[in-house]
């Protein structure tokens, strides 16, 4: 029995997706060492802030501070890379003139940038979480709780992921040139990410602010899991269920709006596939 053709043209993006990650194995490999040093060097720092202030850091590894460090920065990572990946490749397709090969599908051109090549980006992702966390534990020991419990925050996080993905997808198809502005918003992300942690005392605007960011709630939500050995019960305050599934859901649609706009926007200036 053949295929139905979305099928096909799912399975075609996410496979075109997974052969470019693997003609860029070699840049990959020399970032794996980078994201782990980057870990390595800030963890004595968590926490350590009136040491720094009086310049007496211990330069020692503590299990627990970079626990800490590693559940803020590789849910950071999942949503950076989903990002990244989808930005750089989407504007190589818009440089070499293939990108309306995706409008010729029968499916919804945001679909198949979501469940395609944001599947491909994804996967490639998680090789490289699993192969940073491998190196990181190789110098200090890392200590969870561990329960399929976190997959629910993990889960909306990649949804959370696959909307902002879309967004700055919308916003190549017209601007192209947005990589700066993609940079200085995954840089806030990263910063409210870590505020997330109960280690900082930061002000109540600052936390109230930061459940608006992708990340933070689900980096809450997960310390309750992995850290604490809560479930995942509590409906509001900082990684409630609700603010995890408004997010997802604000985001998701927020995306696919974005891309389906840019891509009308695109094609009505005739500037799709131009650069």
């Amino acid at each position: 029995m053949m295929m139905p053709r979305s099928m096909v043209s799912l399975g075609n993006e996410i496979r075109k997706g997974l052969l470019i990650a693997w003609s860029e194995r070699v840049q990959i490999l020399f970032e794996l060492p980078f994201f782990a040093l980057l870990i390595l060097l800030l963890g004595p720092l968590l926490g350590a802030g009136d040491q720094v202030a009086g310049g007496h850091v211990s330069w020692s590894l503590q299990s627990s501070r970079t626990s800490l460090l590693v559940l803020a920065f590789l849910p950071a990572m999942v949503f950076y890379f989903q990002a990244v990946k989808l930005f750089w490749r989407l504007l190589a397709e818009i440089q070499s003139g293939t990108l309306e090969q995706v409008y010729l599908s029968p499916l919804p051109p945001w679909l198949i940038v979501a469940a395609g090549r944001v599947v491909a980006a994804l996967i490639e992702t998680l090789i490289v979480i699993a192969a940073t966390y491998g190196i990181v534990s190789a110098f200090v020991t890392l200590h969870y709780n561990w329960s399929a419990a976190a997959l629910v925050p993990a889960a909306l996080l990649i949804v959370t992921g696959v909307g902002y993905s879309l967004i700055i997808g919308g916003m190549t198809l017209i601007w192209k040139r947005v990589h700066m502005l993609q940079e200085a918003f995954l840089l806030l992300v990263m910063v409210f990410a870590v505020s997330a942690l109960p280690v900082f005392a930061v002000p109540g605007w600052f936390s109230g602010l930061g459940r608006v960011f992708p990340v933070t709630s689900a980096v809450a939500s997960l310390y309750k899991v992995l850290i604490d050995g809560d479930p995942v019960t509590g409906l509001w305050g900082a990684g409630g269920l609700v603010w995890l599934f408004v997010t997802a859901a604000a985001y998701l649609a927020a995306g696919i709006f974005a891309f389906s706009v840019g891509g009308r926007i695109a094609k009505g200036r005739g500037t799709l596939g131009s650069y």
